[in-house]
């Protein structure tokens, strides 16, 4: 006498459960990887959008150089390790009335830095990333930073 079978068999269920697990697996990592890219666009959105409003908050203030501003401001978040609270500005002070400074998308704090080179200085608006560690100086194009420039005054003729 012989059974006709119907239905999956132990081995069938087994690749099956193996198939799908693995596909699964390839779609969680996919989007681990875009929700990391997507962080990374937007924390580089924030400190172009932030950097612009600078610049108008100094054009504003009338601040045109280097030597009216301090080596260090920091925005909201979670403050670098090298950071010392003595050397606390808070970075809203040089944006617009009405603009508000956000921290970065791994809740990090935006930080405007100095850096001056013999009579030389830059300004550079970083981010600490998804670790935390601000990058080293020089700025490297990899970095989550981007250079502030200051206001130009036209000289009246």
């Amino acid at each position: 006498m012989t059974r006709k079978q119907s239905g999956l068999g132990r081995v069938e269920l087994i690749w099956t459960v193996v198939v799908l697990s693995l596909v699964t697996v390839l779609i969680v990592n996919t989007l681990r990887s875009e929700v990391a890219r997507a962080k990374e666009r937007m924390c580089l959105d924030s400190l172009a959008y932030l950097s612009a409003q600078i610049h108008v908050g100094l054009e504003q203030l009338e601040y045109f150089n280097a030597e009216q501003l301090e080596d260090y401001y920091l925005g909201p978040g979670t403050p670098p390790s090298f950071f010392r609270t003595e050397h606390a500005h808070l970075l809203s002070k040089l944006l617009p009335a009405g603009i508000s400074v956000p921290k970065d998308p791994w809740q990090n704090a935006f930080v405007l830095h100095k850096v001056t080179q013999g009579d030389d200085s830059e300004f550079w608006l970083v981010s600490g990333g998804e670790n935390g560690e601000y990058p080293e100086w020089p700025i490297t194009k990899n970095s989550l930073a981007r250079r502030l420039h200051l206001p130009y005054v036209a000289s009246q003729h």
